[in-house]
C-alpha cells in the first residue's frame, strides 16, 4: 500500500489539504498518515493532554471531511494514521518518513511551524530538503487533480536515478507530461546534448503521453511559468539543483505577484547539485542573507530558512 505523510496544522489552508490529499489518496491509492507537531507553550498544565486533544482535533476534521467530500465509498476506502507530536516538524520530518515509508509527503505552501508564520514556501523548502522522497507542495485553494503536468529541469546534469522515483507516482497523476529543458541565447551551440539528455530522461518515464520542449530563455523561472499558464498544465513537477533553487521558485517576487507557477500544486524531487548563486532581483539581493550570517557579494544572497 502506498502512504502519504501529510503536515497539517491549523491554518485556513489545512482544509483544502486535506481534500486535495482525500482525492489522492482514492486515485492512486494510498493511506494517509496525518502528521501534526505542537511548540509546546511554556505554561501549559498537560502537554500530553494538549497532544491528545490536538489529536481529536485531527479526527474531527477527518471525519467531517470524509464524508462532505467523498463518497461513502472512497470514504470508507481511505485508512487514516495519526501522529501528534512535541516540536517543530522540520525535526520529525525525518524520522516520520522513515518510520512510516511515505512515498509522497504533502504539504501546504503557507505551513506554520514552531508557532510562527515563515514566507510562502520556506518551509516546503527546508522539509524537501530534509527527506529523500518527493514533496508535493500545494497552494491554498479548492482544486481538483491534475491531467496536465509539465516537468522542468536541466536534464544534461539531473541524475537518471531520480526519474524512476518520478515514475512511481504515474498512476497517481495520469494525463499528458511536457518536459521543458530551457538554455540561454549563449548555450545555443550545446540544443544537441541538451536534447539528447532529454531523450534519455524521456526513455525513464512511465507516461503514456509525454513531449519534449527544448526553449531558449535568458530567465528560466520566469520562462517555465509562462510555460506551463499556456499549456494550462495543473501541476509542475522541478528538480532543482539546491536548496536555493528551490527558495527561488517561492521567493517572494513571485507569491506577492502571484505567478502562475505559485498558483497551481509544484511536486519537488530530490536532485544533486551545485548550490546556485543567482538571485531574481536587487531588492531579494537586498533582503536576503548568506547561510553563515555574512554579507555576501549581491549574486551570492539566497533565502534561508530563517530568512
Amino acid at each position: 500500500m502506498n502512504t502519504l505523510l501529510v503536515p497539517l496544522d491549523h491554518t485556513a489552508s489545512a482544509e483544502h489539504l486535506l481534500a486535495y490529499a482525500n482525492k489522492l489518496a482514492v486515485r492512486w491509492p494510498a493511506e494517509i498518515v496525518l502528521l501534526y507537531c505542537q511548540t509546546p507553550a511554556a505554561d501549559a498544565a498537560s502537554p500530553a493532554a494538549d497532544l491528545t486533544a490536538e489529536e481529536q482535533r485531527l479526527r474531527s476534521l477527518v471525519e467531517r471531511l470524509r464524508y462532505q467530500q467523498l463518497t461513502r465509498q472512497d470514504g470508507r476506502r481511505i485508512r487514516y494514521h495519526y501522529r501528534v507530536l512535541s516540536g517543530c516538524l522540520h525535526d520529525h520530518i525525518a524520522a516520520e518518513v522513515a518510520r512510516c515509508a511515505a512515498q509522497l509527503v504533502v504539504m501546504s505552501l503557507e505551513h506554520v511551524d514552531c508557532g510562527r508564520q515563515e514566507a510562502p514556501g520556506n518551509h516546503a523548502a527546508a522539509i524537501a530538503d530534509l527527506i529523500a522522497c518527493p514533496v508535493l507542495v500545494v497552494p491554498p485553494g479548492r482544486r481538483s487533480l491534475p491531467s496536465r503536468l509539465v516537468f522542468s529541469a536541466d536534464f544534461s546534469t539531473l541524475p537518471l536515478h531520480t526519474l524512476p522515483r518520478l515514475s512511481a507516482l504515474a498512476e497517481a497523476f495520469p494525463g499528458t507530461l511536457d518536459l521543458v529543458q530551457f538554455y540561454a541565447p549563449t548555450d545555443r551551440r550545446q540544443r544537441l546534448p541538451l536534447k539528447q539528455a532529454q531523450t534519455r530522461a524521456l526513455r525513464q518515464l512511465t507516461w503514456p503521453n509525454v513531449q519534449t520542449h527544448l526553449l531558449e530563455d535568458e530567465a528560466p523561472l520566469e520562462g517555465v511559468s509562462e510555460f506551463c499558464a499556456r499549456q494550462q498544465a495543473q501541476l509542475l513537477i522541478v528538480a532543482p539543483a539546491s536548496r536555493a533553487e528551490l527558495l527561488h521558485y517561492f521567493d517572494a517576487c513571485y507569491t506577492t505577484t502571484q505567478a502562475y507557477h505559485t498558483r497551481i500544486p509544484v511536486l519537488v524531487l530530490r536532485s544533486a547539485g551545485t548550490p546556485a548563486q543567482a538571485v531574481c532581483c536587487g531588492k531579494c539581493a537586498e533582503r536576503l542573507t548568506h547561510d553563515d550570517g555574512a554579507v555576501a557579494a549581491l549574486s551570492h544572497f539566497h533565502p534561508t530558512y530563517h530568512a
